[in-house]
């Protein structure tokens, strides 16, 4: 039986006398072209096999255009070859890994891959690291290799660099930040069977870090700084008093979309936190009003979005810290720990809980700290209340007749 043409130029078929998979005829395709001067034609493979004229002329297609570019296979032939030589290379680097072990680079790529898959916000972060401190050091070495000494060296990189930031280079924060992803590729590794010893992060201190930011606003000073944002920007104006009023982090300011509002509750669903842990924050009457005075948009809509576009703000507005320079929030302050930021507004609204005698573990919930330590360094703003708690148990305490302390001799 011949060959006939399908319905794509330059793709045939042929009838089988019987199938070779299930009930019914099966049938060969092929392609014909011509390159150099001569015809070429080609069996592409059976229906039964999975193969139907359609991807038989994309195929024809894809040789037909690198044949005009120059540039990539020109026939079947020579397709398939490319194929198998990198199926090949594939099999021969794989064996060769096995052999040898995987080095830190390659589990590395794996592990931010998963990170992609996962929509990890933080995986650009990670990957400046890893091109900037960790690949130098140990980005070639087989992950049984590696040793504390060699994560020791990382850490007197980052801290020998010319950025000074008080602590001798690098910020002790970003140092322990590299380590940490220096354990979570290793605890990887050991989860999908890449690695089997033991992880050498385990082994290396951190460098101590004390970031917690102290300064918080004055309500006086929270107001005035309101009253500047809304002369300048309605949108920084919103966000702000929202983290004020409501102890948000920017980035949770920038993820409410308006189906987490509810008016009836006065709540806002707070989703992927940084915590990991989803939360209800709680509207103040003003954070209420300025929500019912906005257009709102569809369930799925950010209420934030950058501007001229649909998707959700990316960064604090200028415009913040244009405002707090003008008012000199920061006049002469030199530790950045007791700078206005945008984070100050939510260190602010906890503060002020406290002082006004909420107890930690209200204030934890309502800021969706992981622990409670977290939440214990607001615990100095208020010592009367936990002046009163100890007076409070001392009137409770049937205490008796005090019997004094009899001195020997």
């Amino acid at each position: 039986m011949g060959w006939e043409k399908t319905e794509y130029p330059g793709v045939y078929f042929r009838l089988l006398q019987s199938a070779r998979h299930g009930i019914g005829k099966d049938y060969t395709i092929s392609i014909r072209y011509q390159f150099t001067g001569k015809n070429h034609h080609e069996v592409v493979g059976r229906a039964s096999e999975g193969n139907t004229p359609k991807q038989a002329f994309l195929l024809l297609s894809e040789l037909k255009n690198n044949q005009k570019r120059g540039d990539g296979p020109v026939t079947l032939q020579e397709k398939r070859e490319l194929e198998h030589t990198r199926k090949e290379n594939e099999r021969i680097e794989a064996e060769k890994l096995d052999k040898e072990g995987m080095t830190f680079s390659s589990l590395f790529e794996i592990y931010l891959v998963q990170q992609k898959t996962d929509e990890k916000k933080s995986w650009n972060d990670e990957l400046i690291l890893f091109k900037n401190w960790i690949e130098p050091v140990i980005g070639k070495l087989r992950l049984l290799d590696v040793a504390p000494i060699h994560l020791e060296r990382i850490k007197a990189n980052m801290k020998a660099t010319g950025k000074r930031t008080g602590w001798g280079g690098l910020s002790a924060r970003y140092i322990s930040y590299a380590l940490a992803v220096c354990r979570q590729v290793f605890n990887y590794g050991k989860r999908h069977d890449h690695f089997f010893g033991d992880n050498p992060t385990e082994k290396v201190k951190k460098p101590f870090a004390d970031n917690r930011r102290m300064r918080f606003l004055t309500h006086e000073e929270a107001q005035i700084l309101l009253d500047e944002i809304s002369v300048h920007s309605v949108l920084t104006y919103r966000i702000t008093l929202i983290s004020l009023h409501c102890g948000l982090r920017f980035g949770e300011v920038a993820g409410l979309m308006w189906q987490d509002l509810n008016f009836q509750d006065d709540t806002m669903l707070i989703r992927n936190p940084k915590n990991g842990q989803t939360r209800v924050a709680f509207m103040t009457d003003a954070v209420k009003a300025m929500f019912l005075e906005m257009e709102p948009g569809k369930a799925r809509d950010f209420v934030f979005q950058n501007a001229g576009k649909s998707d959700r703000m990316s960064q604090i507005p200028d415009s913040f810290m244009k405002a707090v320079n003008k008012i000199k929030l920061n006049d002469s302050i030199e530790d950045s720990k007791l700078k206005v930021v945008f984070h100050t507004c939510r260190h602010s609204f906890a503060s002020w809980l406290v002082a006004d005698g909420t107890d930690l573990f209200r204030v934890r919930e309502l800021m969706g700290h992981k622990s409670i330590a977290m939440t214990a360094r607001y615990s100095h703003l208020a010592p009367d209340t936990l002046r009163k708690a100890v007076k409070s148990m001392e009137s409770s305490m049937s205490m008796g007749k005090v019997i004094p302390i009899r001195r020997a001799g």
